[in-house]
Formats: C-alpha cells, structure tokens, sequence
C-alpha cells in the first residue's frame, strides 16, 4: 500500500514538473508570440522549444564562411544575417523565437530612447546564459534593481574626469613601452618595407596590462591567468549562444559544463588572491589606494565617503565587479583600436591628417589629458569607427512585467533586443553613405551627425550607460598618439576581413598589419 501511494505521489510530482516544463518552454513564448502578432509585429513562423534558432544558426554559418572585401565596411549582413533576411520580409520592428525565448527586435530610436531610458528599471538586463554568468557574474553589467543601483554608486567615482586624468601618465608609459617593442623588431627585421604586426593581439595584452595597474594596482603577469581562462569563457559563451538550451541543461555532468566549473573556480580563487594581497598590504602599510579596486574595498571596510552604512560591498561583491571589469575593460578598448587601426590603414588621407593633428598638439611629448581634449580629429575618427564597428553591436533587456512601449504592449519575459549595429549603419539616419568611412559628418557635432539625435548610441544611453566611456576613449586616444608619432600603417595583403560577433566585433582571423616607422 505505502509503495502504491509512493508511485503515485511521484507520478503526480513528475506530471506536475512536466507541466511547468511545457509551460516555460512551449505555452507561455506561444502566448507572447500570438499576443505581439494580434498587435500587428510579424516574424517567422513560431516553432515550439527550437523557435527559429536553427534557421539562426544556419544563417550565420553561411554569412560567417564568406569573407568581405576589405574596403567594405557593410558589416550587417555578416555579423546579422538573419534580421537582413527577415527584416525584408516582416518590417524594421519583428519578433521571432530563440529557443523558448521570444525577441522583439527594434532599430527604432524613439522605442530604443523608451527602454534605455527608463528609470523605474521595468526593462531589466536579460539574465544571461550560465556561461555569461560565469564571465561577469553578478557584477554591474549583469545586476538588477536595487543591486545594481548601489554598485552603480559605489563604482561612479572609479570613473570620475580626474580619475581619467591621474591615469594618462602610466596608459603613455605602457604604450610607449609597446611601441618600443615593436621598433625592436623592425630593426631587427632590417625590412624597409616595415614588418607585419597582427595588431589585435598586441592591443589585447597592452589593454589588459593597462586595466591591470590603472584599476587594479598590479601588473599583466599578476592577472595573466585571469586574462587568459576569460578568453576561454568568452568563447565558451558564444558557442552556448548558439545553442538550444533546456532548463537544468547547465547542471548535468557534461565535460563542456564541468570545464567550464573548473574555468570558473580557478578565475575566482585568483581574484579572492588578489583582492586578499591587496587587503593584507593595506592593513600592513595603513594606507588606501584610489584605484578601482582601492574604492571597492574601502566600501568592503564601510570607508566609503558619504553613508558607510550603506555603502558596502561583500568579498564576494567585489570579486564578481573584478570579473566583469578584467574581461569588459580591456576587450572593448582592445576592439575599438583595432578597427580604428584599419580604417586608418585603409585611408591614408585620414591618417595623415590625425598623425598631423598629433604631432601639432603634443609633438613627440607624452600626451596631457589637456591634449587629448584638443585633439578634435581624432575624437572624430574615433566617433565613425565606433558607428562602423560598435563595440557592442547589440543590446539585450527584458520585461518584468506587462508593458507599454509606443502603441504596443509587451507581455512580461519579452526579451527586447536593441540593433545598435543596424541603427549606426542605417541609410535613412546617416545617408546613402552610411556604410563608408566619412569623419567629417561629426565635424559639427554628435547630435547634427544624424537625422536622429539619438542614432549615435556606441556607449548606450539613459541610467545603464556604459560606465567605462570616458576610459576606453581616454585609454584609445593616448595609445593612437603614441602610435602615429611613430610609425605608419597598412593594411596586410594576408588580412581577411571577417567581422564576428561574440559579444562584442572583433576580427574573426585576426588583424593583420604593416607598420614602418615614421
């Protein structure tokens, strides 16, 4: 009798988790998807659990497989092949489904300016595959509410303009440090036609070295392990994304998920050790360091200026902020010059002028923070590189609730999904040249760039703007003044032009170019 009633207490148990499954993974997207057609939003066809993820998948691997030619800079179809196919077919505004995910997409800028700019936090961030998580943890990029509102505070003042201004001496002195390497090995290469450098490595490890003392008082060696197992991640996280996805899915004893365990501890049992060495040497110098790490723990010991009570972090709060800042604070930066560098190489007109500016400004010198801001051009270039290739082509948030946005209503667990790509590269915002490398349209200024004011939006808007801006664009500007004082650029014949997504565009194979000194 008792094994009779076990059976079927179990039984129902199981029916019960069936029904909840089919719900999350069937039932509900089917009533989100019907809810946002009977409004009038099209897309392909809905498909229950895959959604159109494989068609996805298929379509990327076709775009992915054909290189572009080198002077084009019509980069959409290949990073989104799939919203250049559908988008034809459905309209700019459409919805379709990524596994049991349904997405609205949007280039529109007034629903974008709607989402980001909301301030009651309706629109939160999407919660990120497990692989995600394990990159950023629960750092700011990935926090929520209240959460992410006092890291928010605690962080600001990591970033503040005389922050920015105290780290240009030590972002010249790696640079210079850099340059000097690669002058080495153009004299001992005794080539006159220069030598070729693949740049996006060289930039990846000056940046991480750059983060490493500005942020966090150590050196590239001290972080190396770090720097290195978050490249594993990335990775990781892209192919994830590619994926069908089943819940518990992440918790099975896969090699693909154990690996990924193992990744995961020994990154944060190196920056427990960083953060404990820096705690340890504090309390043994009694004196507090102003980096970004030195704010963190003064919040951890409740030294924070202002309310101590409740301006608090845990060890464990600064180690996720850690995570996120290693892996975002040098690969954007890393990425933004490496496009910069090609662009240049591929209009030599353009790199002749902002070498000129350079020179007339800073001369051989190391360059102020008073230079920087008088260098008008290269903030220029800057601005097209970005709009060509944003660091972050794509912006995801989701609904917590039922929401108004425009003349729709967006059911909750709608994950929103904001091209910025296809906004910065749209001819009805930036003309019929919106694909080519033309500094000059920021000659007035960002908002008169566009027909939209908001069309120009590399470094996101509204509360969840990008904290990082003025340090990635301070960091770009002194490493391109060091360069062009020294050397001139091309671009290789070997370099193949591949623009790839994994979060953020980087050059699939690589960016291969030819310096000579100058």
């Amino acid at each position: 009798m008792f094994l009779q009633w076990l059976l079927a207490v179990t039984g129902v148990a199981c029916i019960f988790k069936l029904a909840r499954l089919l719900r999350a993974l069937w039932w509900r997207p089917l009533q989100i998807y019907k809810c946002l057609r009977a409004q009038g939003v099209k897309g392909p066809p809905f498909f229950p659990i895959v959604g159109n993820q494989p068609e996805l998948v298929r379509l990327l691997a076709e775009a992915g497989s054909k290189p572009m030619k080198p002077s084009s800079n019509e980069i959409v179809p290949h990073i989104l092949p799939h919203y250049t196919k559908w988008s034809k077919i459905y309209g700019e505004t459409l919805i379709y489904t990524f596994g049991s995910e349904v997405r609205l997409t949007t280039t529109n800028p007034e629903l974008i300016k709607e989402i980001l700019g909301n301030k009651l936090g309706h629109f939160p961030k999407v919660p990120g595959t497990p692989a995600i998580r394990d990159l950023f943890g629960d750092g700011l990029s990935m926090s929520n509410g209240q959460k992410w509102a006092h890291q928010r505070r605690i962080l600001n003042s990591g970033f503040h303009v005389d922050k920015l201004k105290g780290m240009v001496g030590k972002i010249a002195e790696l640079a210079t440090k850099m340059c000097n390497d690669w002058e080495e090995r153009i004299v001992k290469a005794n080539d006159s036609n220069g030598i070729e450098i693949e740049v996006l490595k060289e930039y990846q490890n000056l940046t991480a070295d750059v983060i490493a003392h500005t942020a966090f008082g150590i050196n590239y060696e001290a972080g190396k392990t770090v720097f290195k197992l978050q490249y594993h991640q990335v990775q990781m996280a892209e192919e994830g994304g590619k994926s069908i996805r089943f819940p518990g899915q992440s918790l099975l004893p896969t090699s693909t998920n154990l690996y990924r365990q193992k990744i995961k501890k020994v990154i944060e049992k190196n920056l427990h050790q960083i953060v404990k060495k820096r705690l340890l040497s504090e309390s043994q110098n009694h004196a507090q360091h102003n980096d970004l790490l030195g704010i963190m723990i003064s919040a951890y010991k409740g030294q924070m200026q202002g309310n101590p009570k409740n301006m608090r972090m845990s060890i464990q709060d600064i180690v996720d902020e850690c995570k996120t800042f290693f892996s975002s604070g040098h690969e954007t930066t890393a990425s933004l010059l490496t496009w910069t560098t090609m662009l240049l190489s591929l209009h030599p007109d353009w790199q002749e002028r902002v070498r000129a500016e350079v020179i007339n400004i800073c001369g051989s010198k190391q360059p102020s923070s008073d230079m920087l801001n008088e260098l008008r051009l290269v903030g220029m270039v800057l601005n097209e590189a970005l709009r060509l290739y944003p660091v972050v082509p794509v912006l995801t948030r989701c609904t917590d609730r039922d929401m108004k946005l425009g003349k729709l209503v967006i059911p909750k667990g709608t994950v929103l999904s904001l091209l910025v790509v296809v906004l910065m590269h749209s001819k009805q915002q930036w003309g019929n040249d919106a694909d080519d490398f033309n500094p000059e349209r920021f000659s007035e200024s960002i908002a008169s760039a566009s027909s939209h004011p908001l069309a120009f939006i590399p470094f996101s808007i509204g509360p969840r703007n990008c904290i990082g801006r003025g340090y990635a664009l301070t960091e770009t500007k002194v490493v391109l003044c060091k360069l062009l004082q020294r050397f001139t650029f091309e671009l290789s014949s070997t370099y193949v032009h591949a623009p790839s997504q994994s979060g953020i565009i980087k050059p699939k194979h690589g960016m291969q170019i030819v310096v000579k000194p100058f």
